[in-house]
């Protein structure tokens, strides 16, 4: 699959429907980047891309080798390794990851990019029949277009969402009023799209990957006001999320929350060959989810569950020694 370097007019992207967008891009047909004039973003990510080949070039080469079994399971098998030994990890065994017969939700926070990595090696290792969704800034997106085919191998499926820095940057260059209006409907139509996706995989019995935070963030609460109830939660990821699944009536589903600890001094980055510990949580099964989804926190229009999701999360960074994940200070 080629590179994204066709321009859709304003017109044509306000006379289009969200996921029509997001098919012609996985197709590179367009670039939603060079439509709003910062196609430059596509350039400075060519090493996600390149590196997204190096690794699959070599899990195939070690694939042709395992005459043993069939072509797709050697695959996830080569590309599992090759992630753990770049990108090692420890996996906490109380309680492990489950793998009921049903879909699942898995949650954690973004302190860096090393956390997907790792947590794609597990979703070979723990769930290799099943096929797994994650949500991609718009800017990463489109780095990566040349490769979806080849991650859906390995059954990753990537969808894209327009962070708020991707929105600032988006705003940056659209200088007239109707590409900033496009910017802002595409923003609610990605995730609506996301939302919706999110809801088949979990339907089908697959894995849906997502941060709530919506984008790298160091600290699990933006402040101690939100850590500690006084202001509500921005975004309310985990929570649109259940609603979008509960609407669409399955029977039994599953959140489970990960925290993730990154070694000391880690960057925002990859941080290869360090040592990761990926600590789930206990499940929240539907019977916790939708009561609390459906409770309102006194005083204002915040949700329950997305407070009860990340305190499970904290509260795991806390029996690990590591605070200083938890609320931003100050």
């Amino acid at each position: 699959m080629g590179q994204l370097r066709n321009k859709y007019s304003i017109l044509k992207i306000s006379q289009s429907e969200p996921r029509d967008l997001i098919d012609d891009m996985s197709k590179a047909h367009f670039s939603l980047l060079r439509s709003f004039g910062c196609g430059i973003h596509n350039f400075w990510l060519f090493w996600v891309r390149f590196a997204c080949l190096f690794f699959i070039k070599m899990a195939e080469r070690r694939a042709e080798k395992r005459t043993e079994m069939d072509r797709e399971s050697a695959l996830r098998l080569e590309l599992g390794k090759i992630f753990q030994h770049g990108a090692p990890s420890i996996v906490g065994t109380s309680p492990d990851f489950p793998d009921p017969d049903y879909g699942l939700v898995i949650g954690f926070n973004h302190p860096s990019l090393g956390e997907i990595l790792r947590l794609m090696y597990i979703c070979m290792l723990v769930y290799p029949e099943r096929k797994y969704l994650f949500p991609v800034n718009i800017l990463w997106y489109e780095a990566l277009v040349p490769v979806i085919d080849r991650l859906a191998e390995f059954g990753f499926t990537l969808m894209p969402v327009i962070t708020p820095k991707a929105k600032k940057k988006l705003m940056k260059h659209a200088k007239k009023i109707e590409a900033r209006v496009q910017v802002n409907r595409l923003t609610r139509g990605f995730v609506e799209a996301y939302f919706a996706r999110s809801t088949e995989f979990v339907k089908s019995g697959q894995i849906v990957l997502v941060a709530p935070s919506a984008t790298r963030k160091q600290y699990v609460f933006d402040d101690k006001a939100t850590a500690e109830g006084k202001k509500p939660i921005e975004p309310q990821t985990m929570t649109l999320l259940a609603l979008s699944i509960m609407r669409a009536k399955i029977e039994h589903f599953a959140f489970i929350p990960v925290a993730i600890i990154p070694p000391e001094g880690a960057s925002r980055g990859l941080n290869l060959l360090c040592e990761y510990r990926i600590m789930p949580c206990n499940p929240m099964s539907e019977e916790t989810i939708i009561p609390r989804c459906k409770q309102f926190k006194d005083g204002c229009n915040a949700r329950r569950f997305e407070r009860c999701f990340l305190e499970a999360i904290a509260k795991e960074l806390e029996s690990n020694n590591r605070k200083d994940l938890i609320t931003r200070p100050g």
